[in-house]
C-alpha cells in the first residue's frame, strides 16, 4: 500500500498529472487531504516529518527574517501552496501583512477558520504568477512544491519568485534532493528529486543575487534560499 492510500485513501499522484498541470484533478487530490493534514503534520512519525523536515523549515525562516527584521516587519510575506495555513500561523505575526494562495478549496477553508491576522486567502494557482506583480519581503514555499511540478515549472516559479522579491528579501523552498538515499526516496515515488547545484544554477541564470541550498547534504528535503 502507497503511503497516499494509507493517509489519504488515493492512489499516488502520477507525475503526467502536475506536469500537464491538470488543474481540476490537482484540486480534487488536495481536497481529499485537507480534512486531516494538520493531525499529520502534528504527527512526528509521519511521512510529511520525515528528517524533521516540516520543523526544519521553520526554524531556517526565522533565522532568515530575524536577518531583515525591520524590511519584513513593515513587508508582506507570499506563502505558495498555503494548505492549511500552517506556516503562516508560524510566520505572519513577524510581518506585516500575508498573503496566502492555493489550489484546494477545502484546504483554504481550513486556513480560514484559524482567523490567522493580516492574512488575505487566495483561491489561485500560484504558476499564473497574479501574485508577483508586486514586491514582496519574503515568499515561503513548504511542501515540496517544486518536486511536485518538475524541472520546466521550477524554473518558471523561481523566475517568479525573483521577480517578486524587494531589495533585500528572500524566498525559501522546500524540495526533494537527488543526493538523498535511494532507500528514502519511497516516501515520496513519482516526484522530481533535484540536484541542489541544479537549482541553485537555474536561480543564479534566472536573476537571483545569490542562492543556496541548505540542510542537511543526506537528507531527503532540503532547502532552497534565494536572495535580492
Amino acid at each position: 500500500m502507497s503511503l497516499s492510500e494509507k493517509y489519504y485513501g488515493i492512489p499516488e499522484s502520477d507525475p503526467d498529472l502536475y506536469a500537464s498541470r491538470d488543474i481540476d484533478a490537482i484540486v480534487r487530490r488536495w481536497n481529499s487531504k485537507a480534512a486531516r493534514w494538520d493531525s499529520d503534520l502534528e504527527n512526528a512519525t509521519c511521512h510529511l516529518n520525515h528528517d524533521d523536515a516540516y520543523r526544519g523549515f521553520v526554524e531556517l525562516g526565522k533565522r532568515l527574517i530575524l536577518d531583515r527584521h525591520r524590511l519584513c516587519s513593515s513587508g508582506c510575506l507570499v506563502d505558495l501552496g498555503c494548505g492549511t495555513g500552517a506556516v503562516l500561523t508560524e510566520f505572519s505575526t513577524l510581518f506585516d501583512k500575508s498573503i496566502g494562495i492555493d489550489i484546494s478549496q477545502e484546504m483554504l477553508n481550513v486556513a480560514v477558520s484559524k482567523s490567522i491576522r493580516n492574512t488575505e486567502w487566495r483561491l489561485d494557482d500560484v504558476f499564473e504568477g497574479g501574485w508577483s506583480g508586486r514586491r514582496h519581503a519574503a515568499v515561503l514555499s513548504r511542501g515540496i512544491l517544486l518536486s511536485h511540478y518538475g524541472d520546466e515549472l521550477a524554473r518558471l516559479l523561481i523566475a517568479q519568485t525573483v521577480k517578486a522579491l524587494a531589495p533585500g528579501g528572500f524566498a525559501l523552498f522546500d524540495f526533494l534532493s537527488g543526493e538523498a538515499p535511494e532507500a528514502t526516496k519511497i516516501l515520496a515515488p513519482n516526484k522530481t528529486y533535484f540536484c541542489p547545484h541544479w537549482l541553485i544554477d537555474q536561480a543564479k541564470h534566472l536573476g537571483s543575487s545569490g542562492a543556496v541550498v541548505a540542510g542537511n547534504p543526506n537528507a531527503r528535503v532540503r532547502y532552497l534560499i534565494l536572495k535580492n
